[in-house]
């Protein structure tokens, strides 16, 4: 059957089901759905009938068994060839883990990160007053109150995780139900949509970021909600993201941080085996909170996010960065990645680049904003690190030289929510140019 033929059928099924009809009595020929009556949807709004487009087949192919569909691949295609799981639903542990309480308290505790958001909107009422806002990934319900606060007329809080049901007693609680409703669910799917509404919405708030900034992809939520919901002028909750990128040189501090200065002498005996024994390791990307006395080069910004134009495929990138080191630092141990946030109220699409944060209030800038790396005040974030390998590590690099190269963030084959950074780099060596690069994981 074609699509036509198949919104019929669907349609004809319901209204079959309205009548009482026994569905083990129904017979349906092609006569029957001949009838053009039957393209009129049964349901306002039907959500099959709105998501069948995903659901149809390519006309011109074959259907085929997956199991015969591998047989043949595995003829064509060199090694082995992964079966695909689908036991292990990555969005259902990710949602998992946002229903408790201690993450939650974890990040509103963190003053940087949510006295940012709060300062914001409170210094900026006059942008709120009267408005719709759409809070995506609302966890407890704390940016919603805050807004409803400042004078929102309506707040859309929207989470998939149970933790929705938290944020309306909160919500309650604080005597906001009249201008927060909190929805459980996607903020994409379709009934979801349908509690929204068709009106667009004026603001769209959001607390996105994850570890070294795209770890976790909720992101793609998020513009896929600016998308959906935002009207053309609306506001985006940060605005900006830039991403920045600093050389770290401190053979001490690793050695605390990979466990090597504890298993090279556990009362007495040498573990050696065990290290590394932490998350700073040649496989994956750390969380630290690195010292500023570590960083031995310039920071680089290598990627800004305008988050009211940046598309989805655009947080798959590879971009150059450009670091000069200190005059006395002759090794690199790791590089750390962090990000600063930008609230730029005035719409003009000016960009954060070359913005400083820290110099915001003292020198008269337009907006407010707050940075995770480590010339601040920390944040649950910290750093994202990656560390070089021992033997990259051994290399000297003349001081003062300057390092070149370009960085890689691509979602992970087969969970969109993990992210795989690649670095690579040249510079002056001792005994030469010296061109090095390193692949590391954030899962």
């Amino acid at each position: 059957m074609d699509e036509l033929t198949i919104i019929k059928l669907i349609n004809y099924l319901r209204l079959e089901a309205q009548k009482g009809a026994d569905p083990k009595g129904l017979k349906v020929d092609i006569e029957t759905l001949a009838e053009n009556k039957y393209l009129q949807p049964t349901f306002p709004d039907d959500a099959l009938l709105f998501e069948l487009g995903d659901f149809m087949p390519d006309p011109d192919s074959k259907v085929v068994d997956y199991d015969e569909y591998e047989a043949a691949l595995q003829k064509n295609v060199e090694g082995n060839v992964e079966k695909i799981s689908l036991s292990d639903d990555r969005d259902t542990s990710y949602f998992e883990s946002y229903k408790g309480n201690a993450i939650h308290r974890e990040m509103i505790e963190d003053r940087v990160r949510t006295m940012g958001y709060r300062d914001f909107i409170e210094k900026n009422a006059n942008l709120f007053v009267g408005k719709t806002v759409l809070d995506v990934g609302c966890g407890t319900g704390i940016l919603s109150l805050f807004c409803a606060r400042a004078g929102a007329k309506r707040v859309l809080a929207v989470d998939n995780s149970d933790i929705a049901k938290r944020a309306r007693e909160n919500v309650t609680r604080n005597g906001y139900q009249d201008r927060i409703e909190v929805i459980q669910g996607r903020v994409e799917d379709f009934h979801t949509q349908r509690l929204i509404g068709k009106d667009k919405v004026d603001i769209i708030i959001s607390e996105w970021m994850g570890y070294g900034l795209l770890f976790e992809g909720m992101l793609d939520s998020v513009l896929r909600a600016r998308d959906l919901y935002l009207k053309e002028d609306g506001l985006m909750v940060p605005s900006h993201c830039t991403l920045q990128i600093a050389p770290v040189s401190d053979k001490d501090w690793v050695a605390e941080s990979n466990g090597e200065k504890f298993w090279k002498d556990v009362y007495g005996f040498d573990f050696s085996s065990m290290i590394p024994g932490s998350h700073l390791n040649e496989r994956e990307i750390g969380v630290f909170d690195v010292s500023e006395k570590s960083i031995s080069g310039d920071p680089c910004t290598f990627y800004e996010l305008d988050l009211k134009r940046i598309q989805i495929k655009e947080l798959d990138f590879i971009v150059p960065f450009s670091t000069k080191l200190h005059d006395n630092s002759t090794s690199l141990d790791a590089f750390a990645i962090w990000f600063d946030t930008f609230f730029l109220p005035d719409g003009k699409g000016k960009g954060a680049t070359g913005i400083d944060v820290a110099a915001w209030g003292k020198e008269g800038e337009s907006g407010l904003g707050f940075s995770t790396g480590p010339y601040s005040t920390a944040t649950h974030w910290h750093q994202a690190v990656l560390m070089l390998t021992e033997e990259q590590r051994k290399v000297t690099i003349r001081e003062g030289s300057t390092l070149t190269g370009n960085i890689t963030y691509k979602k992970m084959r087969r969970d969109d929510r993990a992210i795989d950074v690649t670095i690579a780099w040249e510079a002056e060596g001792a005994q030469g140019p010296v061109s090095e690069s390193i692949k590391r994981t954030m899962a």
